[in-house]
């Protein structure tokens, strides 16, 4: 009795599994998966730090505070540094020129101090690969700030424009 009453089980549970695999292949509807649409971000990938002046729009990508030391034989030295790396984009979509870089400097949103920039930058195409050309990464190191520094202006001279980036935190 037992035996009969488990084969008919898997018997029905066998023809249920075909049966449901067969009515979501001949269906159009397809199962998701999804967050709830407002907890989507709808500014994914830009910048909440941006300036847009006419047809070009910079942008903070990201901070970078490296803290590091070499000790190397006889050599000791530290090698610490603040980076800021910047999207410069042409909303127009017409091709950036790279030498168009006037200055960048930081300021305190406290004290009003300047912070000017080490003689290293680099610009580079966006991306790398395959590269947009509308698109550059501007990529500045600074000497290490104050620990206390909360919060910076940045200020950027490009291509005859002034932008500024107000209250960036940097926690």
């Amino acid at each position: 009795m037992k035996t009969k009453l488990v084969s008919i089980v898997c018997v029905v549970l066998i023809v249920y599994i075909i049966l449901s695999i067969l009515i979501m292949k001949s269906s159009d509807q397809h199962i998701y998966v999804y967050h709830e649409p407002s907890m989507l971000k709808s500014s994914f990938g830009e910048s909440k730090y941006f300036s847009t002046i006419g047809q070009l729009k910079v942008s903070l990508e990201k901070i970078t505070k490296e803290k590091y030391f070499i000790t190397y034989s006889q050599i000791t030295g530290n090698q610490s540094y603040f980076g800021l790396t910047l999207i410069i984009e042409d909303l127009a979509r017409k091709n950036i020129d790279k030498s168009a870089f006037e200055y960048i400097y930081i300021e305190d949103t406290t004290t009003k101090q300047k912070f000017y920039p080490i003689p290293y930058y680099e610009i580079e195409n966006f991306p790398t690969d395959r590269p947009l050309g509308y698109k550059v990464k501007f990529y500045a190191k600074f000497l290490p700030l104050p620990y206390q520094i909360s919060f910076i202006n940045i200020y950027f001279k490009f291509s005859d424009k002034f932008f500024i980036l107000k209250n960036v935190d940097i926690r």
